[in-house]
């Protein structure tokens, strides 16, 4: 069992508030930025909502990318404090989506990336996502074993897949990709960094800048996390779907 007394976790609501260097620089946040945007490239939207949305990296990079108009909602309110004065979202709100919608609108795309592993009634979460979405729902969630790292930042549950097709169907949408990333590096970096999950989940939590040496190591495993492009396995599951309002069911 994780060591309460570990920076954050006397907080779990916040608990990854202050790793604003590790989803920035690390190579696996920086990859999931990436898949989404190549996603969302090929999809006719003009605004879109990131639920869950942390720190607004991800926000930057679609507007930046692709000039959407950006939403941000997450349980956090520190992190929601810390980003309201922001210019990458035209606003930013407190929600706990397995409980509440963004209230009066919708918006073409909900994306929400790594998150529903954090909330035990994810089903309630899902269909809240499906309220909110006028043309489409992007997740992003972990798949494979629940590791020592993964408990300790507050991971309920890893998915298979038909789960939550299963879910997105119940909830009006229409899953239209499922795919699996990571194979190989990602997949030995998770095992690597659980293996020494404490001694990394207080690295991540500290909230320093990485020095010359964590900014190189990051950079050449992002490199290398490349070549997971090559595969269609790993630990990371990616599903796009039609949003209820937008599905037409199949003859």
């Amino acid at each position: 069992m994780a060591d309460r007394h570990l920076p954050g976790l006397e907080d779990p609501v916040n608990v990854v508030h202050g790793w604003d260097e590790a989803h920035r620089t690390s190579p696996a946040p920086r990859h999931r930025r990436r898949l989404v945007v190549d996603i969302v490239r090929a999809l006719d939207v003009r605004d879109c909502l990131d639920a869950g949305c942390g720190q607004p990296y991800l926000l930057e990079a679609l507007q930046r990318e692709l000039g959407l108009e950006t939403y941000g909602c997450d349980i956090s309110d520190r992190t929601i404090e810390d980003s309201r004065g922001s210019a990458v979202a035209r606003e930013f709100r407190v929600l706990d989506l397995s409980r509440e919608i963004w209230p009066g609108r919708t918006f073409d795309l909900v994306i929400c990336s790594e998150v529903l592993e954090h909330i035990p009634d994810w089903p309630a979460a899902l269909t809240n996502l499906a309220r909110m979405a006028r043309r489409y729902v992007l997740i992003t969630v972990p798949t494979g074993k629940v590791r020592a790292m993964d408990r300790m930042v507050g991971h309920t549950q890893h998915f298979d897949g038909p789960e939550l097709a299963a879910a997105l169907g119940a909830a009006g949408c229409w899953p239209v990709m499922v795919r699996r990333w990571g194979f190989p590096f990602h997949s030995l970096y998770r095992a690597a960094i659980s293996a020494q999950a404490e001694r990394v989940y207080r690295a991540f939590a500290s909230g320093a800048r990485y020095g010359l040496g964590q900014r190189v190591l990051s950079e050449a495993l992002y490199r290398l996390f490349f070549l997971n492009d090559r595969f269609r396995g790993g630990d990371e599951l990616i599903v796009l779907a039609q949003a209820p309002t937008a599905v037409q069911t199949p003859e």
